[in-house]
């Protein structure tokens, strides 16, 4: 009797087969487990080095004939801005210098440390650095999404005539920003890239106004 119980259980268990086909589907699982954490690191690496957009448009109200000012010196003052957007109008003031010096469409840019609230009193400094020309940069509006949502900039940019008084340049630019959308992979989700911060776009402002100015001098060369 006991020789056919034993003989039952033994023959009841899993066969050789089974337990084959049983490893190999763990092995599968384990794969797909593989995969999956793989992608998670691929999600993070992009969500790590974001290149989001920048859609900027520029309004022009007054222009003059870059090719007559090339040897004048500017005066750059701060960007004048409400309290709250102080450390936005640092980051534009110094944007704009950095990229007028790289293009150079005038002979000397020179940043002043006060900040000036006319044109008049802004006409009065540059004459008493010996400027020639007087840069007003201004942060209209702004909204930083943190990346996460629509990161917005607006800023007007005048440009005086210190020897005249008279307006050379005045616009206005904005720029805008979106996160991307996320893609929805089943098994692993990847994160849109987020929103270019205020920072970002303050350069590409700062890139496309120095553009606009030398854009003339280069079409003669």
């Amino acid at each position: 009797m006991d020789s056919v119980n034993f003989r039952f259980k033994h023959a009841s268990g899993p066969g050789p087969s089974e337990i084959s086909t049983a490893i190999r589907l763990l092995g599968a699982i384990a794969l797909i487990l593989a995969v999956c954490g793989n992608g998670g690191c691929m999600a993070s690496q992009m969500r790590a080095t974001p290149n989001r957009p920048v859609d900027a448009s520029m309004t022009v109200f007054t222009s003059a004939s870059i090719e007559q000012h090339t040897m004048d010196s500017v005066c750059l003052f701060p960007c004048t801005s409400p309290p709250e957007m102080a450390a936005a109008a640092q980051w534009i003031t110094t944007a704009f210098q950095t990229r007028l010096v790289q293009r150079r469409p005038f002979r000397e840019i020179r940043i002043l440390p006060c900040e000036v609230k006319s044109d008049s009193e802004a006409l009065w400094y540059a004459r008493n650095e010996g400027c020639t020309i007087a840069m007003c940069p201004s942060l209209l509006y702004m909204m930083d999404g943190t990346g996460a949502m629509t990161t917005e900039l607006a800023v007007r940019t005048r440009i005086l005539d210190a020897r005249t008084g008279r307006v050379l340049w005045d616009l206005k630019q904005n720029a805008r920003s979106q996160p991307g959308y996320d893609v929805d992979l089943c098994w692993n989700t990847i994160t849109g890239g987020p929103a270019q911060r205020c920072l970002a776009m303050a350069d590409c402002l700062a890139q496309r106004f120095a553009q606009y100015l030398v854009g003339p001098i280069e079409k003669e060369k």
